[in-house]
Parts: C-alpha cells; structure tokens; sequence
C-alpha cells in the first residue's frame, strides 16, 4: 500500500457546488483505479491523502500537479504504508476550519492555513498525526459515505 499526503492551494475559491462536483468525479475514478483516501478543504487550501497501488497513486499525483485548479503542490509525505487508513472511503471529505488543520499540524492557530501545512512538511512526522485526527473525525460520522462538515 502507497501513501501520498499533500497539499495545495486551489487557484480559485471552491463553493459548495464545485466540491462536490469535484469530489462525486473523484469517487468514481479513484474507484475505478483502486484507490482511497480523504480530502480536506479550508480556506482555499486542500489537504489530501491518497492510499493505493503505488504507480496508480504517482500517477494521479502527477495528474493533480498539472491540474490548473491546483497551485503551490506540496508534499508531505510519500511512502508505504502496512495498510490503508482511509480503505472504507473512495475519497473522504472533511470540511475544516483553519484552526482545525493548524491544530492538526501541531501549530499555534494564530498561524495561516498555508503557513502551517508548509511548516508541518518539514516535520513529516505531523503528517500521520493528520491521517489519524482526520480519521477519528470520519469514524464518528460514518453513516454520510465519509462527509463531515
């Protein structure tokens, strides 16, 4: 099991309608593709995890990269994994405060949405800590297909 986290800015500010644009397409290819994972939006700023065979989650890294939507790729963490975290859910959705993620990152929330996720990448041990946190949220609100608002 393959394991990329990253995280981006969107190029333009993403409404309701358009998230949920994105994410039915995701759950329908990420299916296809075998891969699971979860997404997180706050403030302009994406926080992904994607889980799955590790050329099929590479390439759709590589995909993500040249995605015009998609600016300031960084990434958090790349490696095995000895499981999926996010198995049960073709792509999770949580939608987060600033505060939740620059919590998540182990930052004070007097810092930026962006600031934290760039600080957090050079401690990619915070990274798992994300995954679990995420997770904890999605395991308490199951019954919605992994959208917690």
């Amino acid at each position: 099991m393959y394991q990329i986290v990253y995280s981006s800015e969107a190029a333009t500010p993403m409404q309701a309608g358009d998230l949920e644009e994105l994410l039915d397409h995701a759950r329908r290819s990420n299916a296809a593709k075998g891969i699971t994972g979860a997404l997180v939006y706050a403030e302009g700023i994406f926080l992904q995890i994607l889980e799955g065979d590790k050329v099929r989650v590479q390439d759709l890294m590589a995909k993500i990269q040249r995605d015009v939507r998609h600016g300031g790729v960084i990434i958090l963490r790349e490696g095995e994994v000895s499981a999926a975290i996010f198995g049960n859910w073709k792509m999770a959705y949580v939608g987060a405060t600033p505060q939740q993620v620059a919590k998540w990152a182990g930052l004070s929330v007097a810092n930026g949405t962006t600031e934290s996720l760039s600080e957090a990448a050079e401690e990619q041990s915070r990274t798992a800590q994300f995954a679990q946190d995420i997770l904890s949220l999605l395991v308490a609100d199951d019954k919605t297909e992994g959208k917690v608002e």
